[in-house]
C-alpha cells in the first residue's frame, strides 16, 4: 500500500494577495482620475483612505495566515509574502504623508504675514471645500515655529519692476492667473491664481502681494488649501519655491518685461583712435667682417717651415 500525504493550504496568504492587488489598483485608478478625470475631490480623498485602510488590511490577513502555517505546517507562505509585497508597494507614498502629518503642524493656510492676513479678493471657492479663515494667534505661533523661514522677502526696486518680475514668475511655476492688479497710486499690486499638485491632483489657492515705493518693494504670499485639515508641508513647499525662482531670476540677472520696454539709449559716437608712431628699426651689422676690405690679405705662418734670409 502507498500512502499518501495530503497537506492542507491556508487560504489567507491567497485571500491577501487579491485584496492587495485590488486595493492598489484602486488606489492607482484613483489618482489618475482624480488628476487627468473628472472624480470630485471629496470622493477622491475618500477612496484614497479606503484604499489604505484596504491595503493594511491585507498585510494583516497576510499574517494572520503565516501564524498559521508556522503552527500547523501547511502550506500558502508564498501567497502571503506576496500579498505584503505588494501592500508595501501601495503604501510607500501614504506612509511618507503620514509622517508629514506626525512631524508637521496641522495646518492648511500658510502666509508671509501670518500675524497681519491677507485677504482673498476673486477667487471663489466650491461649496465643499474648507472656508478662508484668518489665522488667529495660536495658528500663528504654531506657523512661525514650524516655518521661520515664511517671511517677506525684500528687494531694492521699484514696486512695478518687481510686480513684473512676479508676474512672471508666476507664468513660469504654471499657475492659473485669476486676478492680476499691478501696483497703483498706493504702490500696491496683487495677483491671484490657482495651483494643482503633480501627483494627486489638488487644488490650492495662491494670492500673491507686492507693496513698497520707487526704492524697495515687499513680495508677500499666502497658499491656502481647498481641502483636508492638513497640508502635509505643501503650502510651504509652494511659497519657498516662489522665492527660490525670484531669487534665479535675480541671479541670472534676467530684464523684467518692464525694463524691455524701455526705449535703448542711443550709442555714444566712437571716438578716433591715435595712431601710434611706428618704431624705426634698428639695422643689425655684421660684427664677423670688422677689418677693412681693402687691406692685403694676411699670410699665414707655420712654424718649422722658415725661408733662408736673403743678405742681398
Amino acid at each position: 500500500m502507498t500512502a499518501i500525504y495530503l497537506q492542507k493550504t491556508v487560504h489567507e496568504g491567497l485571500w491577501s494577495r487579491r485584496m492587495a492587488l485590488f486595493f492598489l489598483q484602486l488606489l492607482v485608478l484613483t489618482v489618475i482620475l482624480h488628476r487627468f478625470g473628472t472624480l470630485a475631490t471629496p470622493a477622491a480623498i475618500n477612496l484614497f483612505a479606503v484604499s489604505v485602510i484596504g491595503l493594511f488590511l491585507a498585510i494583516a490577513v497576510a499574517i494572520l495566515g503565516l501564524v498559521r502555517i508556522w503552527f500547523g505546517g501547511q502550506s500558502g507562505a508564498k501567497e502571503a509574502f506576496a500579498g505584503i509585497a505588494i501592500a508595501a508597494v501601495g503604501l510607500a507614498a501614504p506612509l511618507w504623508f503620514s509622517s508629514q502629518f506626525f512631524l508637521l503642524p496641522r495646518l492648511n493656510d500658510i502666509e508671509t504675514t501670518p500675524r497681519q492676513p491677507m485677504q482673498f479678493r476673486q477667487l471663489a471657492r466650491p461649496a465643499d471645500a474648507n472656508r478662508i479663515e484668518d489665522p488667529d494667534l495660536t495658528k500663528a505661533e504654531e506657523q512661525e515655529a514650524a516655518y521661520p523661514d515664511i517671511r517677506s522677502m525684500e528687494l531694492e526696486r521699484s514696486s512695478i519692476e518687481v510686480y513684473d518680475m512676479v508676474h512672471e514668475a508666476v507664468k513660469r511655476m504654471g499657475w492659473t492667473i485669476v486676478l492680476n492688479e499691478p501696483p497703483g497710486d498706493d504702490g500696491i499690486g496683487r495677483i491671484e491664481a490657482t495651483d494643482t499638485t503633480m501627483i494627486l491632483g489638488f487644488t490650492d489657492d495662491v494670492l500673491v502681494r507686492v507693496r513698497g515705493d520707487d526704492t524697495q518693494a515687499f513680495i508677500d504670499l499666502r497658499s491656502a488649501s481647498r481641502y483636508g485639515m492638513h497640508d502635509l508641508g505643501a503650502n510651504a513647499k509652494r511659497i519657498r519655491g516662489f522665492f527660490d525662482e525670484i531669487k534665479a531670476t535675480l541671479e541670472k540677472g534676467e530684464k523684467t518685461g518692464l525694463e524691455q520696454a524701455e526705449p535703448k539709449a542711443p550709442k555714444a559716437a566712437v571716438e578716433r583712435k591715435l595712431k601710434k608712431p611706428k618704431k624705426k628699426q634698428r639695422v643689425r651689422r655684421n660684427r664677423r667682417s670688422t677689418a677693412p676690405q681693402d687691406s692685403p690679405p694676411q699670410r699665414s705662418f707655420r712654424p718649422g717651415r722658415q725661408r733662408p734670409l736673403n743678405p742681398f
